[in-house]
């Protein structure tokens, strides 16, 4: 059972770094596309020349492609409850922290101007633009489908162990 709580933080914690560095990235991808470097603490360091953000773009599509990999490969060797659990881990909280954005979104948005100008600091700015990443949401869907193939691989194992289990409870 320990075992099962260890996956699952591991996969909210997989969640919450994810989370921080796509929206670190996204932000970033905003700051270049209109001319503004922006620091770690994501206020204005300097006004550059606005540029297209290929290499904030691809650099999420490797972070991704990494974490969905994670999600794959990691607990392979490990018992489908494992898995089931580090992905499930992983999913309930990249839900939640878009469920946050978007609600945080929604707030700070006005009619009169689009969204609210002011970047949020450090982790907090990220999470406010993990929300409209879409690679976050694509990343989201295929976590809960890898979760949806552990849960049927788990229940699979359950009633083979039971149709092999004898009249007595025990296993033929």
């Amino acid at each position: 059972m320990r075992s099962r709580i260890a996956w699952v933080i591991g996969g909210a914690f997989l969640s919450l770094i994810y989370a921080a560095v796509m929206g670190f990235l996204t932000l970033r991808m905003i700051g270049v596309r209109g001319g503004a470097v922006l620091g770690l603490d994501n206020s204005l360091a300097a006004i550059a020349t606005p540029r297209p953000g290929v290499l904030e773009s691809v650099t999420m599509t490797v972070v991704s492609c990494v974490v969905l990999g994670l999600l794959v490969f990691a607990a392979r060797r490990r018992p489908v409850a494992d898995q089931f659990a580090f992905r499930l881990g992983f999913a309930t909280a990249t839900l939640a922290q878009l469920v946050v954005s978007s609600i945080m979104q929604v707030t700070t948005y006005t009619f009169l101007r689009g969204p609210d100008d002011e970047f949020t600091l450090w982790w907090a700015g990220w999470l406010l633009k993990i929300g409209i990443n879409p690679a976050a949401y694509l990343t989201l869907a295929v976590s809960l489908f890898l979760v949806v193939i552990s849960a049927r691989l788990l229940s699979a194992q359950k009633n083979a162990v039971t149709a092999n289990a004898s009249p007595t409870g025990h296993r033929a």
